[in-house]
C-alpha cells in the first residue's frame, strides 16, 4: 500500500485552459470537476491508498474532497502545478512522511486496475516511479518513497527533468509504460486522439 496520493486541482475555471477552443467556459468547468471528481474516486476504490490529499485553491473542489473522506490543502501564492506539489509533499512530509503518488486529474483512461498494476512497482528507498505521457516528454504520474526526494518539475520536459534529478540524487529510478496513465487530455488533439481511439465505437461490428 501507497501512503498518500496527492492530486493538484486547479480553479474550475482555469484548468485546461489550452481546450477553450473546443469548449465553452461552461463546458469546460464541467469537464474539470468531472475529470476531478473521477480521478479522486478511482484512488479511493482502488483501496491503495492510505490517504488522499487533494491541494487547490478552489473551495468547491475542497469541500467536496472533504465530504468524501479526503484530506485537503489550500494551496496559496502563484497557482502554478509545481507550486502546488511542492506544498502538498511538504504538508505530508508534516504528517510523518511516507510514500506518494502524484496524480494529475487529466488522464481519464485511468482504471482502477491501473493503480492496482502501478502500485504493484513500488520502488526501494529512496526510490522513484515515473511514467510519462503518450509522448515521453511529459510526466503523467511520479510516485516517490519519500516526499523530500525529488523537486517537482511537470511541465515542458518533466520526464527527462524528473530523471536527471533522480540520477544526480542516486534515487533508484523505475519507468512505467501504462497507455491509459499516458493519454492525458492537455490539448485539442489529445481528445482527438481520446474520442477516435477509446471512446466512438462503429455502429457496424465486425
Amino acid at each position: 500500500m501507497i501512503d498518500w496520493a496527492l492530486i493538484p486541482v486547479k480553479s474550475f475555471d482555469v484548468g485546461k485552459s489550452r481546450l477553450r477552443k473546443v469548449f465553452t467556459l461552461q463546458e469546460l468547468v464541467l469537464l474539470n470537476i468531472s475529470l476531478f471528481q473521477s480521478t479522486f474516486l478511482k484512488v479511493k476504490d482502488s483501496g491503495q491508498f492510505a490517504h488522499i490529499l487533494v491541494v487547490s485553491r478552489d473551495d468547491d473542489a475542497l469541500a467536496w474532497t472533504k465530504a468524501n473522506h479526503g484530506e485537503s490543502l489550500h494551496e496559496e501564492g502563484e497557482e502554478t502545478l509545481n507550486s502546488a506539489l511542492a506544498q502538498g509533499l511538504e504538508w505530508i512530509a508534516s504528517q510523518g512522511a511516507g510514500s506518494v503518488l502524484i496524480l494529475p486529474t487529466d488522464i481519464p483512461l485511468l482504471t482502477v486496475d491501473d493503480l492496482f498494476s502501478l502500485c504493484a512497482y513500488q520502488p526501494e528507498d529512496p526510490g522513484m516511479l515515473i511514467v510519462p505521457d503518450h509522448t515521453q516528454l511529459g510526466t503523467n504520474a511520479l510516485l516517490l518513497t519519500r516526499p523530500d526526494l525529488l523537486k517537482p518539475q511537470f511541465g515542458a520536459n518533466s520526464f527527462q527533468a524528473h530523471c536527471q534529478q533522480a540520477e544526480r540524487a542516486h534515487i533508484h529510478q523505475t519507468i512505467y509504460l501504462n497507455k491509459h496513465i499516458q493519454q492525458d487530455i492537455d490539448t485539442p488533439d489529445d481528445l482527438a486522439l481520446i474520442q477516435q481511439s477509446y471512446l466512438f465505437k462503429s455502429p457496424i461490428a465486425s
